[in-house]
C-alpha cells in the first residue's frame, strides 16, 4: 500500500527559513530584474540565494545552478555567511537527490562556518539538516543526537517554532525505529507548541503522523479519528494538497478494515483534488491506491485500467520508480487473471527498469563522490603547501633578525652607556618577536595535525558511503545467501571505518584506545545481528593503545570471530557469553583469548580443514600480525592467538637503522 509515504517529511531548514511548497513566479521575475542591475557584492549573493529557494520545488537543477553561483561569488568576496547559506542549500538539494554522503559533507561545512560567525540559529539549522541525512541513511542514533543539538540551541534562543520542528523530527526517527510510544511522546510535545502558537498547518501534519502510528499499531478507529481531525484543519487553512493526502490516508485505513466502498470514495476524492492542482506525483499514488482496492475486491479489469493509467502517467513525467512498480503491479494483475503470457512480459519490463534505476543511481552517486574527493584532495594539498611556505618565511625572518641583532650588538658595544641601554631595549623587543614567531610555528604544526585528522574523518565518511552503496544493492537483492554475504561485507567495512573514527577522535594520532574500540565494535555487531537470545559480552583489555598498522588486521580478526559466534554459537539457546581478553605477555608479545560458551565446533575441526572465507581470513590476519592461533580445549569455542604485532616490527626497523648509522659513522 502507499500508506507509509504520506507521513510528514522531516523538517529541513533552508537557510534560516523552513522550505515551503510552491513557486511564486512574479517574485522570480522581480528577482531576475533586480539581479540584472546588481553589483558584485553581498546583496547579489542574497539575490542568488533567494532565486535558488524559489526554484527548489519546481526546478531542482535551476536551484542547484543558482546555489553554486551564490557560493562562487561568496568565496570571491570572502563572505562567510553567504558561503554557509550556499553550502546549506546544496546540502538540501543533494538530500532530495538521495546523494546523502555529499549532502552530509555540505551540511558539516555549513555548520563549521555558522559556528565561526556565531550564527546560532544557522547552527541549529545545520544540526537539524545533518540529522535528516542520518535519518535517511538509517543512522538513527546519530540522527537523534543532531536533532537534540538543534533542540538545545533553539531552547537557548527561546525559539518555539524551532523546538517544535526538532520534537517532530525526533518523533519521526522513533517512528522509523518502530518505537511508537517514544514517537507519540515527542509528537505530543510538538503538538503542544504548535497549538499554543496557533500554527494550524503543522498541527494538521502532526495529527496526520499520529494517525499513521495508530494505523501501524492496528488501532484503526483512532487512526481514522486523527486523520479526520487533520483533514478538518487542512480544510480550514486551505491546504488542498494536504487535503488530498488526508483523503488518501483515510482511504488506506478503510481498505485495511475491508470497507472497500469507502476506501474507493476517499481515494477518488484525493485524485480529484490532485487533478485540479496538477499534482501528477500525487495522482500516481491515488490511482495506484484505487487500482489496489479493485485488485483486492477481485475487480481485475478496473484494477488493470488504473494501473495502466499509472504506467502512462509515470512514463509522461519521467517517474522511473513509479514506472518500475507499475510494471510489477500489472504483472501481478495478469497473473490473477490467468494471462500468464502478459504477466511474464510485464515482469520482464519490471526487471529491466529495476536494473536501470539502480544503475543510474549508482553512477550518479559514484560520480559525485569522485568529484568531491578530488576537489577536497586538491584543496588540502594547496593548504598544506601554503602552510609549509609560511613556516619557511618565518624561519628566514628569524635568521635575519638574529644576524642583524649580532651586528648591532658588536657596533653598540663600542659606544656609550646610553646607547648600551637602548640596545638592551631593542634586544628585548627582538626576543618578544622571536617568541611570537615560535608560537606561530607551533600553531602551524598543530594545524597540520588537524588536517591529518580531517583526512581520517574523510576516509571514514567515504567508507560509510561505500557501506550505503552496499545497503542500496541489498534493496534490489532477494537471494538470502547474497544478503548474508553483503551483511558480512558491511560489518568488515564498519570495523575499518570505526578505526578511522577513533583516529579522528584521538589526541595522539599514533595510537588508538583499544579497549574503547573493541567494546564499540562488539556492541555494533551484537546490534547488527538482532539476536533473540541474551548474549553477554565479557571484555577485558589490559593494553591501552595499539598503532593503526596493528589495529586494522586485529579489528578485522575480531570482527570475524565475534560474528562467527553470533551466527552459529547460540542456536536453540536463550542466552550465552562471548569473551574477549587481550594482554601483553612477559616476553613482550600480545595474547588474545576469544571465544563463546555456545554449542562448540566439531571434534575434528582444524584450521586446515575449514572451508569458509571467515576462517581463511582469521588465519591470514593472524599471519599478518606475525602470530599463531590455536584452539583451546574448553567447553564451547575458544581460541588463543599470540602475536608480535606491527609495533614490534617497527621497533626492529628503527633499531636496524640506528645500527646502520653507527657503522657508517665509524
Amino acid at each position: 500500500m502507499a500508506f507509509h509515504k504520506y507521513i510528514l517529511a522531516i523538517a529541513l531548514f533552508l537557510g534560516s527559513t523552513l522550505l515551503m511548497l510552491g513557486q511564486d513566479q512574479p517574485k522570480i521575475d522581480s528577482l531576475f530584474q533586480v539581479l540584472r542591475t546588481s553589483k558584485q557584492d553581498t546583496n547579489k549573493v542574497l539575490l542568488l540565494y533567494d532565486l535558488s529557494r524559489e526554484f527548489f520545488n519546481s526546478d531542482i537543477v535551476g536551484s542547484e545552478k543558482y546555489s553554486n553561483r551564490a557560493l562562487f561569488l561568496s568565496q570571491k568576496l570572502g563572505y562567510k555567511r553567504g558561503i554557509a547559506l550556499s553550502y546549506n542549500n546544496l546540502g538540501i538539494i543533494n538530500y532530495y537527490k538521495a546523494i546523502y554522503g555529499v549532502a552530509l559533507s555540505y551540511h558539516e561545512r555549513s555548520l563549521e562556518l555558522m559556528t565561526e560567525i556565531g550564527d546560532r540559529k544557522g547552527m541549529a539549522g545545520s544540526h537539524n539538516n545533518k540529522g535528516a541525512v542520518y535519518t535517511q541513511q538509517g543512522e538513527y542514533s546519530m540522527a537523534i543526537e543532531e536533532y537534540l543539538n538543534s533542540l538545545r540551541i533553539m531552547e537557548d534562543l527561546e525559539n518555539e517554532t524551532g523546538k517544535g520542528k526538532a520534537f517532530n523530527n525526533i518523533g519521526l526517527v522513533y517512528y522509523l525505529q518502530g518505537n511508537y510510544p517514544e514517537s507519540k511522546a515527542y509528537y505530543k510535545k510538538a503538538l503542544e507548541i504548535f497549538r499554543k502558537r496557533g500554527d494550524q498547518a503543522r498541527i494538521s501534519d502532526i495529527l496526520n503522523n499520529m494517525g499513521i502510528i495508530a494505523y501501524e499499531e492496528g488501532e484503526y478507529q483512532n487512526s481514522l479519528d486523527f486523520h479526520m481531525s487533520s483533514l478538518d484543519t487542512r480544510k480550514t487553512v486551505g491546504n488542498h494538497r494536504g487535503e488530498a493526502t488526508s483523503y488518501t490516508n483515510i482511504g488506506d485505513v478503510y481498505a485495511a478494515t475491508e470497507a472497500f466502498e469507502k476506501a474507493l470514495e476517499y481515494q477518488k476524492k484525493a485524485l480529484e483534488i490532485q487533478e485540479e492542482l496538477g499534482d501528477k506525483k500525487g495522482m500516481l499514488s491515488s490511482m495506484k491506491g484505487i487500482g489496489t482496492v479493485h485488485s483486492l475486491t477481485g475487480n481485475s479489469e478496473e484494477a488493470l485500467k488504473y494501473m495502466e493509467d499509472v504506467l502512462e502517467l509515470s512514463s509522461e513525467i519521467g517517474a522511473k520508480r513509479e514506472l518500475r512498480d507499475a510494471y510489477n503491479d500489472i504483472s501481478n494483475i495478469y497473473t490473477d487473471m490467468g494471462d500468464y503470457k502478459s504477466a511474464l512480459e510485464y515482469k520482464a519490463s519490471y526487471s529491466q527498469m529495476k536494473d536501470s534505476v539502480f544503475s543510474e543511481q549508482t553512477v550518479e552517486l559514484a560520480s559525485s563522490i569522485e568529484t568531491k574527493f578530488e576537489n577536497e584532495k586538491k584543496a588540502k594539498e594547496i593548504e598544506i603547501l601554503k602552510k609549509e611556505n609560511e613556516i619557511q618565511v618565518l624561519e628566514l625572518g628569524r635568521n635575519r633578525i638574529l644576524i642583524i641583532s649580532a651586528i648591532i650588538g658588536l657596533v653598540l658595544a663600542l659606544i656609550s652607556i646610553f646607547i648600551f641601554a637602548r640596545i638592551n631595549r631593542e634586544k628585548r623587543k627582538a626576543m618578544q618577536l622571536l617568541q611570537l614567531q615560535n608560537e606561530n610555528i607551533i600553531k602551524q604544526k598543530e594545524e597540520k595535525e588537524v588536517l591529518l585528522k580531517e583526512i581520517h574523518h574523510r576516509v571514514k565518511n567515504n567508507l560509510q558511503v561505500i557501506n550505503s552503496l552496499i545497503r542500496l544493492q541489498c534493496a534490489y537483492t532477494e537471494d538470502k545467501e547474497a544478503l548474508d554475504l553483503f551483511d558480512e561485507c558491511q560489518n568488515r567495512i564498519i570495523s575499518m571505518a570505526l578505526i578511522h573514527e577513533k583516529m579522528y577522535e584521538a589526541h595522539d594520532l599514533s595510537n588508538i584506545n583499544i579497549e574503547e574500540y573493541i567494546t564499540q565494535l562488539a556492541g555494533n555487531l551484537l546490534r547488527s545481528y538482532r539476536l533473540n537470545q541474551h548474549v553477554e559480552l565479557i571484555i577485558n583489555v589490559e593494553i591501552e593503545h595499539l598503532s593503526l598498522d596493528s589495529m586494522i588486521p586485529l579489528g578485522l580478526l575480531l570482527n570475524e570471530l565475534i560474528s562467527n559466534s553470533l551466527k552459529h554459537a547460540f542456536e536453540g539457546r536463550e542466552s550465552g557469553e562471548i569473551t574477549v581478553n587481550l594482554k601483553k605477555t612477559e616476553s613482550n608479545m600480545f595474547e588474545l583469548f576469544i571465544g563463546d560458551d555456545g554449542i562448540g565446533l566439531p571434534a575434528d575441526f582444524t584450521f586446515n580443514s575449514a572451508q569458509t572465507l571467515g576462517m581463511e581470513l582469521v588465519v591470514t590476519l593472524t599471519e599478518q600480525l606475525d602470530g599463531t592461533i590455536e584452539r583451546v580445549d574448553k567447553k564451547g569455542s575458544y581460541f588463543n592467538i599470540v602475536f608480535k604485532g606491527l609495533e614490534q616490527q617497527r621497533t626492529d626497523i628503527r633499531e636496524a637503522m640506528r645500527t646502520e648509522k653507527s657503522v657508517v659513522a665509524a
